[in-house]
């Protein structure tokens, strides 16, 4: 599972990558500039950057003040135009928050979201669920770190 991956191949690679990793899921938020990059063009369609499938499209829906999260399953195709697609890619902070989560790093040398295993924090809800979470005061009866 990747948030707000780049496009990092052709189509041909986007589809030995669907072959090898059949269940990788790229999620997408708002309009965030990273998954428009490098640009998609239709009209070479072969010879363009190329997302791989399955991307699940978290934005939100709604009107005034009545406005709601929404995750949208895309189709197959890596570059369903129903999706991130439909937007303009114009935000950084789309592309800093996933999910309620601030995946900056706070420095610039290191990511430690990612690199430093001991500030990440897990626990399972009610429903079985994992959650996790770089904050250390995670609540919950079963918090847990990987140590």
């Amino acid at each position: 599972m990747t948030f707000g991956q780049p496009r990092i191949g052709n189509a041909a690679f986007a589809s030995f990558f669907k072959k090898y990793l059949p269940h990788a899921i790229r999620v997408t938020h708002g309009h965030d500039i990273v998954p428009h990059l490098p640009p998609y063009f239709s009209f070479f369609p072969q010879k363009t950057y190329h997302h791989f499938p399955r991307e699940v499209w978290v934005h939100n829906v709604g009107l005034g003040s009545l406005v709601y999260s929404v995750e949208q399953i895309c189709d197959d195709s890596g570059e369903d135009p129903s999706c991130c697609r439909s937007v303009s890619g114009s935000s950084v902070q789309d592309h800093i928050y996933y999910l309620g989560v601030s995946m900056h790093a706070e420095a610039w040398s290191s990511c430690r979201i990612v690199m430093d295993y001991s500030k990440l924090r897990y626990r399972m809800d009610i429903n079985g669920n994992i959650v996790l979470s770089k904050h250390l005061g995670l609540s919950g009866d079963l918090e847990h770190s990987d140590q």
